[in-house]
């Protein structure tokens, strides 16, 4: 079985082959400029002076962009709205790319980025990256929502992990009980979170927020019976921490990692911690399933993840895709994957045998990613979710009924679409 330290070993012989030292830049080079979060890994830095190697007419800047997501998007719309040509390469989130390929400031990517080579993408993070049948990024790195358990617990109890709601919460009721610890966390504050939260309950009962149509879809029964499950968890069941209200990633994460909680709902980010024995007093206990639906093999995982998009204002389209095609490779996924931390988006990385022998877990990440599914792809999500948030933790914390939260919801979210069409008509 390869060890962690020869497969790096290979992966970076591979980067090696390429990197030549690019301390000075020759002003005859076309420089493009990628504006991207802080990678406290080093791993970009690397792959892009192994792009250089490859490529000596171009040169490449590199702006690092503000730690929060909603920072991130405050500057990239500065410069867009602008239409200024200064960033060629914009890392964008998941819920970003119809709202900036509705705003014009994004190039479509058909021509350069075929259905053949789409393909060989999860299914999910190129929903993603589409607006109106049309792509315009390509998917860098991908993140879903998925259950972790005290798989010990569940041997001794001879349960496997739970493919529905009532399983889990049946599940969950045991181990509090039998074991004095939380049932289930996971995130309920109100913030985008528990937007994603929701959405996973809902698309579970086979609800949507928008239907094919554009029309918001949240005072039907789907929405209600989600809501409810989501409700009854917290406060029918209280299978979870009286905390929970307050929960995001970390939180939650951190009860769970410490021997407190049977079920974790959170991103892949969180195994990496749960193995590490300074942080974690349940290393080597946990194991990784999809989250469970209403009834077996309908659960569904909200989509995270982050997308490699090109400015419409850029003066250098053409480096600026072989820039995207080259981060975007199997080769540079790979070693991304490795090195960063950052889980692929090619589907053939999850079936690579070297790969899986120095993580055996992506088994269980490809499981869940090959279902999960992209939120609400229009440009007005951001408003959208500010919406959501607010109503469903007004639900969740009993300052209003489970049928009025929906009820406010698809009203405002109606008036907001309304509002955005005459302004479009206009």
């Amino acid at each position: 079985m390869i060890c962690r330290n020869k497969l790096l070993n290979n992966m970076f012989f591979i980067l090696l082959i390429f990197i030549v030292s690019c301390s000075k830049k020759d002003p005859s080079k076309v420089t493009i400029t990628w504006a991207v979060g802080k990678d406290a890994t080093g791993a970009q830095n690397k792959l892009v002076d192994a792009f250089l190697a490859q490529n000596r007419n171009i040169n490449v800047r590199v702006i690092e962009m503000p730690g929060s997501a909603s920072s991130q998007r405050d500057s990239y719309v500065t410069y867009l709205a602008a239409k200024d040509p200064f960033i060629d390469v914009y890392s964008i989130d998941i819920i970003w790319p119809a709202e900036f390929a509705a705003s014009g400031w994004i190039l479509e990517l058909d021509k350069l980025f075929s259905a053949k080579e789409q393909d060989k993408f999860l299914p999910g993070p190129i929903e993603g990256c589409k607006y109106k049948g049309k792509i315009y990024a390509v998917p860098w790195f991908t993140d879903a929502g998925m259950l972790y358990y005290r798989k010990d617990l569940l041997e001794k109890a001879k349960l496997a992990p739970p493919e529905t709601w009532t399983e889990l919460i049946k599940q969950a009721g045991m181990c509090q009980r039998k074991y004095k610890i939380n049932g289930f966390v996971f995130q309920a504050q109100q913030y985008e979170g528990l937007v994603c939260n929701f959405l996973e309950y809902l698309w579970s009962y086979g609800g949507e927020v928008l239907d094919s149509n554009n029309k918001p879809q949240l005072n039907t029964p789907p929405a209600k019976q989600a809501l409810k499950t989501l409700y009854d968890i917290i406060h029918t069941y209280k299978i979870t921490p009286e905390g929970v209200l307050t929960y995001q990633e970390e939180e939650s994460r951190q009860v769970f990692t410490s021997g407190q909680a049977a079920f974790l709902r959170n991103w892949p980010y969180a195994w990496a911690l749960g193995q590490d024995e300074t942080v974690s007093k349940v290393t080597g206990l946990i194991g990784i399933a999809p989250l469970p639906g209403k009834t077996k093999g309908q659960g569904a995982s909200c989509l995270g993840g982050w997308n490699l998009a090109i400015s419409r204002f850029s003066k250098h389209p053409k480096e600026a895709w072989k820039f995207v095609e080259f981060m975007t490779s199997p080769e540079v996924q790979m070693i991304y994957a490795v090195k960063g931390g950052r889980l692929p988006t090619r589907k053939s990385i999850y079936q690579d045998k070297d790969i899986l022998d120095f993580a055996p877990h992506y088994r269980d990440f490809y499981k869940v990613f090959v279902n999960a599914r992209p939120r609400p792809r229009t440009p007005l999500y951001s408003q959208i979710s500010d919406i959501l948030q607010i109503e469903l933790h007004k639900a969740l914390t009993n300052q209003q009924s489970i049928d009025d939260a929906l009820e406010n919801s698809n009203r405002k979210i109606n008036t907001l679409l309304k509002i955005s069409q005459q302004s479009f008509e206009k």
